[in-house]
């Protein structure tokens, strides 16, 4: 049996822990297993039915909680030998931890994306330092950039047109995530089911903006005084022909591998030559994931979308690098083999 999993992320004070204790009591009726950064800057609303002591530790409301020092391999092991206790998991980050260290074994490990398939990467922003953060720290970008639901949090404490101007900004910095705002007293609801975008999405055109057909516009970000976002941006490529499997691997290794400098994520849904699946490909740090997903329907419009996020973008470069990497266009003068 699957157990989902939703990683919580964001700077230092953005309130992640307000939020799950939140979405605990929003959700009594969902048994949690939560990983969190250490045992002792717990901040959960539970008293411990278990001592300190054991690895996975209990809440009176039947949630575990184990400590995210330990091995995360190990915890999944365990939690897997104990996953008749709980329905859901939860990671709470540290403040300054970047989620794709994180997602990773949850995207590149095969036994761990069967048991454990990761739903959601949830960013809490904190309106009022935010600016200050991008400004300062690699890491609030990298965490903005790879998440999938981006919670403005604290907008009781600034003004409404900030608040929109924040949104647009972290719209062109992630124009893969959803954006919302609140504050610790009115959550936006993010009930089960909620978070990694449906891959169709991509294909649609509605993971985006405004451009046509769904797909976001590509120019530069809006000016407003977040100068801090200045040069992150976000490339999409649409292609109407298959990709070669081998090459596009091939291709997009080699570039993530020595190339892919400021690149914060990758990730597309593609047509393989050949396949009749569509695959999910993406980047989590310099690790490139394929995953199989539903099959083409029969008379559907059959194409990929690749988008990436980064800092100061070469769109021609990215063209060429997938252009190769697609089935030839057979020659229409060529003759079928043995034809005179």
């Amino acid at each position: 049996m699957q157990k989902p999993v939703t990683i919580l992320t964001g700077f230092l004070g953005a309130g992640k822990t307000t939020f799950l204790n939140h979405l605990l009591r929003e959700r009594p009726e969902v048994r949690y297993a939560i990983i969190e950064n250490e045992l002792g800057e717990r901040g959960i609303d539970n008293e411990l039915v278990l001592t300190p002591a054991d690895t996975i530790v209990e809440f009176n409301n039947g949630c575990l909680c184990c400590t995210l020092h330990d091995n995360l391999y190990d915890i999944l092991n365990e939690l897997h030998e104990r996953r008749s206790q709980f329905d859901e998991i939860i990671i709470e980050a540290t403040g300054v931890a970047d989620p794709a260290g994180l997602a990773q074994p949850f995207i590149t490990h095969p036994l761990i994306k069967k048991h454990f398939p990761l739903t959601a990467i949830i960013c809490l922003v904190d309106a009022e330092h935010i600016e200050d953060q991008l400004r300062e720290t690699e890491e609030a970008v990298s965490q903005i950039t790879f998440s999938d639901i981006l919670l403005i949090n604290k907008t009781d404490l600034v003004t409404g047109s900030y608040v929109k101007k924040l949104e647009e900004t972290l719209r062109s910095m992630n124009p893969l995530a959803q954006v919302r705002s609140g504050h610790q007293q009115a959550f936006p609801p993010v009930g089960p089911g909620v978070g990694r975008r449906q891959t169709d999405d991509l294909l649609s055109g509605q993971a985006f903006g405004d451009g046509e057909g769904g797909f976001p516009v590509l120019r530069p970000a809006a000016h407003h005084p977040h100068d801090h976002t200045e040069g992150i941006n976000s490339q999409t490529f649409v292609f109407d022909r298959p990709f070669q499997m081998e090459v596009l691997y091939h291709q997009l290794f080699v570039y993530l591998t020595f190339q892919a400098t400021g690149l914060y994520r990758m990730k597309g849904l593609v047509w393989l030559g050949g396949d009749d699946r569509q695959h999910l490909v993406q980047s989590v740090g310099k690790r490139l994931s394929f995953q199989q997903q539903r099959e083409w329907t029969a008379g559907e419009e059959r194409r990929s979308v690749v988008v990436f996020i980064g800092k100061r973008l070469q769109r021609a470069g990215l063209q060429r690098l997938l252009d190769k990497c697609l089935v030839p266009i057979p020659s229409t003068g060529a003759r079928k083999h043995g034809q005179r």
